[in-house]
């Protein structure tokens, strides 16, 4: 949807499992030599201005990043995601998920990161170009059209980060098909989704993320989710947490992120917490 700015919830909760968990698909795949391709279907604009009148309204990072920022991080994982924050955050910056892949790749290593919002691609590829990081190209076009015409890629080592608005109840279906339509071509691609917890509040997308997860379960390739709530799922409680759907997840990764997130809520209130299940193992 273009009407959609994803500046108004930069550094929320929901960036914060889902960045932390991107970072741990990248660290697994920069432990073998050969170079592999990192995709990014909904990118948005790059990094976000915590002082602008977006970002400011509601300022939704004092739920997430904010929260823990600052902590001295027992888990390898949520380390490394506060350590790549901290140059950001002190200038009052949050940075998105093209600059996480950009700079968390290898010079070797390619991505792709795709937005169909003018405002938003101007800026994406404004300031992923000033980072001056060997292969990164940037795509003005649909995120769903661009993983098809671009997976799978060569070599065929990589991973996926889709992160759509879900402004439109159609688009959890969207999802299932996208990912549905990569499979058939790119079997052992690791692909991360991120969804909203939504509560009876939101009407027909109630239970459409639950479902979604059902759905992309039952493709037949392994898969786990990890979830953040923040506050409790009471009839308007609205948004009460989100999860990550991760398909084909590296070895380990289910673990460190387990650890990431448990040491995350406990700094998030006393109503946070955090949930990771399989949803089917690799026989």
């Amino acid at each position: 949807m273009l009407s959609y700015q994803h500046a108004f919830h930069a550094g929320n909760h929901a960036d914060v499992i889902k960045h932390v968990c991107w970072i741990g698909v990248i660290n697994a795949l920069k432990k073998k030599d050969k170079p592999f391709t990192l995709f990014d279907s909904h990118a948005g604009a790059y990094c976000y201005d915590l002082n602008d009148a977006m970002s400011s309204k509601n300022k939704e990072y004092e739920s997430g990043i904010t929260r823990v920022n600052n902590t001295d991080a027992s888990s390898s994982l949520l380390s490394d995601y506060l350590n790549l924050c901290s140059t950001f955050l002190a200038q009052e910056r949050y940075p998105g998920s093209p600059v996480i892949s950009a700079m968390t790749k290898r010079n070797n290593d390619s991505l792709h990161v795709m937005e169909l919002h003018p405002a938003e691609f101007d800026k994406l590829n404004h300031n992923l170009n000033s980072l001056r990081v060997d292969a990164c190209h940037v795509h003005k076009r649909d995120g769903f059209e661009g993983l098809r015409a671009l997976t799978p890629p060569k070599p065929n080592r990589g991973a996926i980060l889709i992160d759509p608005p879900y402004e439109r109840a159609s688009e959890y279906k969207d999802v299932v098909n996208g990912v549905t339509q990569v499979l058939k071509r790119w079997q052992q691609a690791q692909i991360v989704i991120w969804y909203p917890l939504l509560s009876a509040r939101a009407g027909a997308k109630h239970g459409a993320s639950e479902a979604m997860c059902d759905a992309l379960a039952a493709l037949d390739v392994p898969c786990f989710k990890a979830q953040v709530c923040v506050t409790p799922n009471t009839e308007d409680a609205g948004m009460y947490g989100s999860g990550v759907m991760v398909l084909n997840p590296p070895w380990q990764l289910d673990v460190q992120l387990d650890s990431a997130l448990q040491e995350a809520v406990s700094h998030m209130g006393a109503h946070a917490s955090s949930s990771l299940v399989w949803l089917r193992r690799d026989a």
